[in-house]
């Protein structure tokens, strides 16, 4: 068994994290009615339900602001409110200072319609699904959860007060870490319990915003590699896209949003064994959005979107007949040793009757219109392709990169399952219960724009002098010049850069 310890952090990230592990539940099998075609043991362990019951919950650690989330408990029982009741849901009992003393207590969350929907459905086994106005009452990520989280995975981070600026705040966000990591023993308790009841952990798998918990996850990633040195560390981290924008000098909120960008690339670098860069949605190429249903909630269908790629790219770590882990992973996508930033894209969903790469495919790491770069390597993942599909795959694939094995690594699977809580479109035949699609990971000369765009920047701030954005010259001309140093390992041309037949 090699397990991976999964962390999420910030809003966007946790909303894509209960789209993947929705997904997870979708792979559960029930008595031996058919062979599983994941292996649970990777990504859960076992916990104790509310009823005393034995249940799997995700291996995993959720960070983020106490208003975002909603009404999952740290007592891990769907629904159950713990910042507002006691248990069982009554209410706390008086301290022992109760004359003249008037007591405010927040207003009780109100389960989200789905969850209802689902005791309705685990009680009387009614039909869970949704139209589209129910849908729209997704208030918070964990409106639409479907699992249990232990107590020690719920990492609710105090509020920002009215008057603080935090995101895009790197040495904030370091602050914020090493006070929450003091005040809760996290590295010591929650962190280290994780790891201990593994038998082989093979690394940890995290998705973080990067303008609310970039600086925080870069205290919190360096702790880890410290007490952890060689356990492989795969991240997905979902950048501002502020360095695409012109650049305003004027807007001290921007420019703080790219530095704080800039820090966390270069920290990367140094931390992470395979780095995922992600890109916001109003980058991504046109046309994503009319993949998944209409939804008044944006993060909801785009977190979605985003969790279909980054569930599937990452899919052969978790199947029951497997010899991939994150260690050979980051071996074959960075065989070179200099490229452990990697580009995530794909077709969600493909049709079996029509597949060009050059129309279809989003990249959802680079911002702008999709261009075939020179590739070092690739790993894809297919969902349900039949045979025709996969050799028109193939051959769109070839006919934009010119990549021989072993540098390419293929994986066909079946299709990507649709939970009830997803947005997807209806066909004649109703709600489909999968899709096909593909997700594809690469190493390739694109990758090395994002750090020529944010180098560029810093040069600039250091031209200009920009000493406001709490970061000193000296340090403003390091992390240009470290920049330029991680473009060089991408620049189209270098050594190994591509391998034409």
């Amino acid at each position: 068994m090699k397990e991976i310890l999964y962390i999420q952090a910030g809003q966007l990230s946790n909303y894509a994290g209960t789209h993947f592990w929705n997904t997870q539940e979708s792979y559960f099998t029930y008595g031996d009615v058919e062979e599983p075609l994941t292996n649970n043991d990777v990504s859960f362990r076992e916990g104790i339900g509310p009823m005393g019951e034995s249940i799997i919950c995700p291996r995993l650690l959720v960070f983020d602001r106490k208003a975002n989330f909603g009404t999952l408990a740290a007592s891990n029982a769907l629904g159950e409110v713990d910042d507002i009741e006691g248990e069982n849901g009554s209410e706390s009992p008086p301290g022992p200072w109760t004359d003249g003393i008037v007591e405010y207590r927040q207003t009780r969350i109100a389960k989200s319609v789905y969850q209802n929907r689902m005791e309705d459905f685990e009680e009387q086994n009614k039909d869970l699904s949704l139209d589209e106005e129910e849908l729209g009452g997704v208030r918070y990520w964990s409106d639409f959860n479907r699992l249990y989280y232990l107590p020690r995975s719920v990492q609710k981070l105090s509020n920002a007060a009215e008057w603080e600026t935090p995101d895009g705040d790197w040495g904030l966000g370091m602050e914020l870490f090493k006070s929450y990591n003091e005040d809760k023993d996290l590295m010591e308790g929650d962190v280290r319990l994780f790891i201990e009841e593994c038998d082989s952990l093979q690394g940890t798998q995290t998705i973080n915003d990067t303008v609310s918990f970039g600086g925080f996850m870069g205290g919190f990633l360096t702790a880890f590699r410290d007490d952890f040195l060689k356990l492989p560390l795969l991240v997905f981290p979902i950048f501002s896209g502020a360095v695409s924008e012109e650049v305003d000098v004027d807007n001290r909120l921007s420019m703080k949003k790219k530095i704080n960008d800039a820090l966390y690339l270069r920290s990367l670098s140094e931390l992470s064994s395979m780095t995922v860069p992600l890109q916001p949605a109003s980058l991504w190429p046109c046309g994503w959005d009319n993949s998944v249903a209409p939804h008044r909630n944006e993060l909801y269908r785009q977190s979605a979107f985003l969790s279909s790629h980054i569930e599937t790219s990452t899919f052969p770590l978790r199947l029951k007949e497997t010899t991939e882990d994150l260690s050979s992973i980051s071996a074959k996508l960075n065989w070179r040793g200099t490229t452990p930033f990697v580009n995530l894209g794909g077709v969600f969903p493909v049709s079996s009757d029509e597949f060009d790469l050059s129309r279809q495919f989003v990249n959802l790491s680079i911002p702008g219109p999709f261009k075939a770069s020179p590739q070092y390597s690739r790993l894809d993942v297919t969902r349900g392709f039949i045979p025709s599909c996969v050799t028109n795959y193939q051959s769109s694939a070839a006919a934009l990169w010119s990549l021989r094995d072993p540098y390419v690594s293929r994986f066909h699977t079946p299709a990507y399952p649709i939970p009830t809580s997803f947005p997807i479109h209806a066909d004649r035949s109703g709600r489909p219960i999968g899709v096909n699609m593909l997700a594809s990971l690469a190493a390739s000369s694109d990758t090395g724009g994002l750090f020529k765009n944010h180098a560029t920047f810093v040069d600039d701030c250091v031209r200009r002098r920009r000493l406001n954005l709490g970061i000193d010259l000296d340090e403003l001309k390091e992390l240009g010049n470290d920049l330029w140093t991680l473009y060089g390992n991408y620049s189209e041309g270098g050594e190994g850069a591509m391998f034409e037949d």
